[in-house]
């Protein structure tokens, strides 16, 4: 009996140990894996300071061009340079820019995959990807209120969805 019970103890032990080792293992790949994704946009932000997808940042539509077109169309597949007005001060998940109408466009990325340094603001960038114009619920425009750190007061002012002019960048060129 307490042979069988010996036994089972080693094995038990045995395949816990096994099994820890393979977590462990995981996570070291995990790791590895998000640090080459790391090296990666530092590499590319160093060689030719892009976030995102690389692209060709001589093919630049007017924001007035960008805007007329939106007003027409869906959506518009288009490379433009902006100054940046503001960034999501949680995580740099967005962005915004003022349009030559007067209006802002609030810039986010593609499938989320890249975020922009918090501190951009009044900085230059050139970047690509789909622009066009739709409507933002209320609620989304109070995550937004709240990301940028607005009051209390501010957010319980918005009521009512507003249609707005958006863009999807696939790729973000940071200038010097």
């Amino acid at each position: 009996m307490k042979k069988s019970l010996l036994a089972i103890i080693v094995v038990i032990y045995g395949l816990y140990s096994c099994t820890e080792q393979k977590k462990n293992e995981t996570e070291v790949n995990t790791t590895s894996e998000e640090i080459v994704n790391s090296e990666e946009v530092i590499q590319n932000s160093n060689e030719e300071s892009f976030l995102g997808e690389a692209f060709n940042t001589e093919d630049l539509t007017s924001l007035n061009n960008l805007v007329n077109h939106m007003n027409e169309s869906d959506s518009l597949n288009a490379t433009v340079e902006i100054t940046v007005t503001e960034v999501c001060q949680a995580k740099g998940c967005w962005m915004t820019a003022k349009l030559p109408n007067g209006e802002s466009m609030r810039i986010t990325f593609k499938d989320y995959g890249f975020f922009m340094p918090k501190d951009l603001a009044g900085k230059t960038v050139r970047m690509h990807g789909v622009a066009k114009r739709e409507e933002t619920d209320v609620a989304t425009l109070k995550h937004f209120a709240e990301d940028a750190g607005k009051s209390e007061e501010e957010i319980a002012q918005i009521t009512e969805a507003k249609l707005d002019y958006k863009f999807v960048a696939s790729g973000v060129n940071l200038m010097q």
